[in-house]
């Protein structure tokens, strides 16, 4: 069941793109932002109810901030422009970001394996982007890199968080404090832009209800939920390859669902992508255990000298 839970939570994450492709390319970012995550987190609140304590707001407010108010914003200026499956694409090159990421901030140098690999995903991915029948705007792939560096941030951080406050209080909390940093930005995005959004509080169909209920519910509460509860439970390894899903499913939904044009050789290339992401975490966690096996026999060997 540890598995399930944490393959669970990247696969509602990867219905996300073509569900706000297909309902929600006329919304303000920002709006589409709060209505995803405060009412998310009143609705985990009102499960199983919690309040934190004073001296643990900060860390969860520094969390909301990243991971919500952030993090949400520059995924949807981005996926509010691009294809679903390009969006994809690029999260399923999210590897290389937390190599640089390891590089520069713990100077942990990637194996010759990992800078193939990211090799192979850097240049497929700008190819499918340059090569895109969609109009590609430059600002929507600044906003998805962004994103994408934000993720890996906000997830570092979250782990630490995570060893001090409860799971639950960390996951409700972080929703609703990042909505209601999201709320004002909102509303004066939707007032004030003069870009003609659509009125979030009127829905052009109940398909776009149900889309934002499923938006709101199962790629927010319950994958929220799912993800934090499952991080205790699995390996970073275990963890890393369910979140490949993410990104998988997303081009598959962008291919089959939104029609997403592509040709023989780009899909060939999105094949590649995800041979090489999911090839180079076996190697690296095949690594990880004979290491660990090794270090282990050598500790053994040495209690009985």
């Amino acid at each position: 069941m540890r598995l399930f839970y944490a393959m669970l939570a990247p696969l509602l994450w990867g219905t996300c793109y073509a569900t706000i492709s297909a309902y929600f390319r006329d919304w303000s970012p920002f709006v589409l932002a709060t209505w995803r995550a405060l009412p998310a987190g009143i609705l985990l609140l009102l499960i199983k109810p919690t309040l934190p304590k004073i001296h643990e707001l900060p860390a969860i407010a520094l969390v909301a901030f990243i991971n919500i108010a952030l993090f949400f914003t520059l995924l949807f200026k981005s996926a509010l422009k691009l294809p679903s499956s390009l969006v994809g694409v690029a999260m399923l090159a999210l590897p290389v970001v937390g190599l640089f990421f390891m590089l520069t901030v713990y100077k942990v140098k990637p194996s010759r394996v990992q800078l193939g690999s990211s090799a192979i995903l850097i240049t497929s991915c700008a190819y499918l982007f340059q090569s895109s029948a969609s109009p590609i705007s430059v600002d929507s792939v600044i906003y998805l890199i962004s994103a994408m560096v934000v993720l890996i941030f906000g997830s570092i951080i979250s782990n630490r968080v995570m060893k001090k406050i409860n799971w639950w209080k960390l996951v409700t909390w972080q929703l609703i404090l990042g909505g209601l940093f999201l709320l004002p930005l909102a509303y004066f995005n939707f007032q004030l832009s003069g870009k003609g959004y659509a009125n979030p509080f009127v829905f052009d169909s109940i398909g776009q209800m149900l889309a934002l209920g499923w938006l709101i519910i199962g790629v927010t509460s319950i994958s929220y939920a799912v993800y934090f509860y499952s991080i205790p439970l699995v390996t970073t390894s275990e963890l890393s390859f369910c979140g490949t899903l993410n990104p998988m499913l997303a081009m598959f939904l962008g291919v089959t669902l939104m029609g997403d044009n592509l040709n023989s050789l780009q899909l060939l290339i999105m094949l590649i992508m995800v041979i090489s992401n999911i090839s180079t975490q076996y190697y690296q966690y095949r690594k990880a255990k004979t290491n660990q096996a090794t270090a282990l026999v050598t500790a053994e060997s040495t209690s009985n000298l």
